[in-house]
């Protein structure tokens, strides 16, 4: 009795944790239950809507940053645009490279890379609808670790990379901040490296640097494996 509860437990865990991941013929909304760096076994999942359809992330207006060469990120094996101001190269906590601009709090202006966070996958990723299911594992995180509670997420993008395997999600995610609701643009790459653990590029700029949106499609665009 006690091994089929379990197993019964783990099912639905399972169809919790990656409801939503196929695409769907519109994009939702779902709300973040906690920022805390990693779920405890009695804390709720994060839910997210369901995906579109192949959806180019679309530049958004404005002037991008000036490029001033590349970021090499040797333990994540990939590279990306190194901007200028006001961007600058900062040490992030949870990821192996990034640039930041401003305060260190939520909601972060930031771009940053490190493997696939969390437990590595079972088994290396092939198809788009495995690096699709797993983007999705790793916006989860994103949303926990980095966005203000109790954050609403819409997609924006889903698509593959420009270069590679892999796959790219967009999303706006909306928050309060001092009883006002604002939001963020993001975008998260996961990008094939030849190993079991695919590398992640994420960005996210709050709409109090707007201005700073029209980096995040270039970014997405040129990132690349080793």
């Amino acid at each position: 009795m006690g091994a089929a509860l379990l197993t019964a437990a783990a099912v639905i865990l399972v169809f919790v944790l990656f409801s939503g991941d196929e695409p769907a013929g519109q994009a939702g909304v779902s709300r973040a239950k906690s920022p805390t760096a990693a779920p405890t076994p009695s804390e709720p999942p994060i839910e997210l809507p369901a995906l579109p359809r192949a959806t180019a992330l679309k530049p958004l207006s404005g002037t991008p940053s000036p490029v001033l060469g590349t970021v090499t990120d040797a333990k994540t094996a990939i590279v990306y645009s190194k901007l200028g101001k006001p961007w600058s190269i900062k040490t992030i906590p949870l990821f192996s490279a990034g640039q930041r601009v401003g305060a260190t709090g939520p909601p972060h202006t930031m771009i940053a890379s490190s493997l696939f966070p969390g437990a590595k996958p079972v088994a290396d990723l092939k198809t788009d609808a495995e690096y699709r299911r797993a983007a999705l594992t790793a916006v989860r995180w994103t949303i926990r670790t980095q966005h203000p509670a109790s954050s609403e997420v819409a997609w924006t993008a889903s698509q593959k990379p420009a270069t590679g395997k892999g796959w790219v999600l967009g999303y706006r995610v909306t928050y309060e901040v001092g009883g006002r609701k604002h939001n963020s643009q993001a975008a998260l790459a996961l990008l094939d490296i030849g190993r079991r653990e695919p590398a992640m590029l994420f960005v996210t700029v709050p709409d109090t640097r707007k201005r700073l949106w029209a980096d995040i499609a270039p970014l997405m665009a040129g990132a690349r494996a080793l």
